[in-house]
């Protein structure tokens, strides 16, 4: 049974179509409203879809899709397949908790440490018991460009580019540096901390920004591109079945 899974982000609009847990559509927009959502629909059937958002979406497509198909908005109240530990579910980010139930999923009875490189990174621990503990949230990539530039006078606004050198010569190479390399040994301090405390932990690398920082942690890394949308589906599958079973 084919789903549409919606997850509105801080940068981005995503959408996906899963398959027995097999993506078979994903794109990304800057804005999604009922029309884009019918053009989805001229191309695939499904007969659920979750929505997962930070933002504030245009309540007609709630509503269409409220009356349209089994749908799932994801909320604090949402039952889940973890037990949620975070002492303020009502400001957990949906997209933590969602990395958290697809790790638990790849690694059951494990302890999992997913790390969401996005607007920011996100490091989400859940344990072997199938809970949901906590983890911490630091500025990402670009975040760190742009406060760089907009809490000084003289530093400029810069992207990421491919760096191979830990000294940077001149003001934008010692920008790149700061920013590229403090970012992997963070990942690389978090990651050693965590494992000192569980030895068996896995790790989980996921993201938009996965890709530029893999291969400097690939060593301590497993990677799943998808992470969000995996567990969102899981969610969604989730209150399906306990619908039909109540």
């Amino acid at each position: 049974m084919n789903t549409l899974i919606l997850d509105f982000g801080n940068t981005h609009q995503k959408a996906a179509i899963v398959d027995n847990g097999k993506i078979i559509f994903f794109s990304k927009y800057s804005s999604f409203d009922l029309k884009t959502l019918s053009k989805i629909e001229d191309e695939y059937d499904f007969e659920r879809v979750i929505l997962s958002s930070v933002i504030k979406e245009d309540t007609l497509l709630d509503t269409y899709l409220h009356y349209n198909y089994y749908f799932l908005k994801l909320s604090e109240d949402t039952p889940l397949p973890i037990r949620n530990r975070y002492n303020t579910p009502h400001t957990l980010g949906y997209d933590r908790i969602a990395c958290a139930v697809a790790a638990n999923h790849l690694f059951t009875k494990k302890n999992v440490l997913s790390i969401q490189m996005g607007t920011c990174i996100t490091y989400d621990f859940i344990n072997a018991k199938n809970e949901y503990v906590g983890g911490s949230i630091s500025p990402g990539l670009q975040m760190r460009y742009d406060a760089l530039n907009h809490y000084t006078q003289q530093l400029p606004l810069l992207t990421y580019q491919v760096i191979d050198y830990l000294s940077g010569t001149t003001t934008e190479t010692c920008i790149h540096s700061g920013v590229i390399n403090g970012i992997i040994n963070e990942c690389k301090g978090i990651i050693h901390a965590y494992r000192t405390q569980y030895p068996d932990i896995e790790i989980i690398l996921t993201g938009g920004d996965m890709p530029y920082f893999e291969k400097k942690l690939i060593d301590e890394i497993n990677t799943y591109p998808n992470l969000v949308i995996l567990g969102l589906s899981l969610i969604l599958n989730y209150n399906a079945q306990y619908k039909n079973q109540h």
